[in-house]
């Protein structure tokens, strides 16, 4: 009796033996497995640019860029190093940024600089990073003063605007309209974050990255790296694939020294302002570029200006200082409901005269 109870203790204690030597060969094995897939990357950020003078076809090739993002990654680092350019292509890049960041975390990084128009491009981003000397801001659209042209023995016309592509009036109203976009884009992005009143950000100001980021224009110092952390963090990534979406073959074209020369673009350029300047009458060439990089030679009306010029007819009071919230979104109202403020969407039609000269306009101005 004794020697079965013997012999059954035995074989428990061996059992038990065998037991733990068996886990501690399958944790050996096992562990180097769990760990790898833990530190296993979670996931892509995309890195999209936004380098040089903003042009129709830089608006073109970011929008490339982004829909491959919303394809690919999961979070997406814009990086910025541009003084701006055209406001239609502006535009177009601002709403492929908040329709990306509809899908997952956008966060922006810049470099030299994001003003004007380039700033309206990274504006929804959850996040901006800026380096101590970025440059940062300038907040609105300019324009050059439209000719006088009028009829005589040598030209006719068949109708009122059809030398100048449009009256001193119209001229006013629509770029009124285009800053009170910007800066509504703006406020509804950055409200909670700005120490800026709504006329101080009117002025178009630029600032240094260390300003921007007390005046709330940016959140923080720091670079790519730093941005790239942010949005990984923001998308629940550990250890996230970096993927640059900037084709290889790209060209940009700078009209600042400052951008040109913190530029690491595969081919860059560094150009004059003759290309933003119009020659004779013709359509407005309406821009989104700190005025002063056009010279003081060029006869430019500001978008603040404009706003101040339109209220002061009293045909819309101060209707043109409010911004819709969804001023250029990608919807399927007209360009004119889309981009008016309340009261002025119908105002510069007929019947609504405005008793804006062409003198007046050419006397505005200003260089900010």
């Amino acid at each position: 009796m004794f020697s079965r109870v013997r012999r059954a203790w035995r074989f428990a204690v061996d059992s038990y033996v065998v037991f733990v030597v068996l886990g501690v060969v399958l944790g050996a094995v096992l562990a180097p497995v769990a760990v790898g897939l833990a530190s296993a990357p979670g996931g892509t950020v995309a890195v999209v640019y936004v380098d040089g003078s903003i042009t129709g076809a830089q608006a073109t090739s970011y929008s490339a860029q982004m829909e491959a993002a919303r394809a690919e990654a999961d979070a997406v680092v814009v990086v910025a190093n541009s003084g701006g350019g055209s406001a239609p292509a502006s535009e177009e890049m601002y709403m492929e940024t908040v329709r990306t960041a509809e899908q997952m975390p956008v966060v922006a990084a810049v470099d030299a600089a994001a003003a004007s128009g380039a700033y309206y491009a990274i504006a929804p981003a959850e996040s901006i990073y800026v380096k101590p000397s970025s440059t940062v801001g300038s907040v609105g659209v300019v324009a050059q003063a439209p000719p006088q042209i009028e009829p005589n023995e040598q030209i006719a016309t068949t109708g009122p605007n059809k030398l100048s592509g449009g009256d001193g009036r119209e001229f006013l109203h629509g770029l009124a309209t285009i800053q009170s976009a910007f800066l509504g884009a703006v406020y509804e992005h950055r409200a909670d974050r700005l120490a800026l009143e709504r006329d101080e950000l009117a002025e178009a100001a630029t600032y240094t990255g260390l300003a921007a980021v007390e005046n709330g224009l940016a959140d923080s110092v720091g670079d790519r790296e730093r941005a790239v952390d942010a949005a990984a963090a923001a998308a629940d990534i550990e250890d996230p694939t970096v993927e640059v979406m900037r084709p290889s073959n790209a060209r940009s074209t700078f009209l600042t020294q400052s951008a040109y020369l913190a530029s690491d673009a595969p081919s860059r350029e560094l150009t004059g302002v003759d290309v933003y300047r119009e020659e004779g009458a013709g359509l407005p060439t309406y821009l989104m570029v700190p005025a002063g990089v056009l010279g003081t030679e060029t006869p430019v009306v500001d978008g603040s200006t404009a706003v101040t010029a339109v209220n002061a007819t009293g045909e819309t009071g101060t209707g043109t200082a409010e911004a819709t919230a969804s001023s250029v979104r990608n919807d399927t109202r007209s360009s004119t409901e889309r981009l008016s403020p309340p009261g002025l969407a119908h105002s510069a039609g007929p019947g609504h005269p405005a008793p804006v000269t062409h003198e007046a306009v050419t006397a505005l101005g200003g260089d900010r």
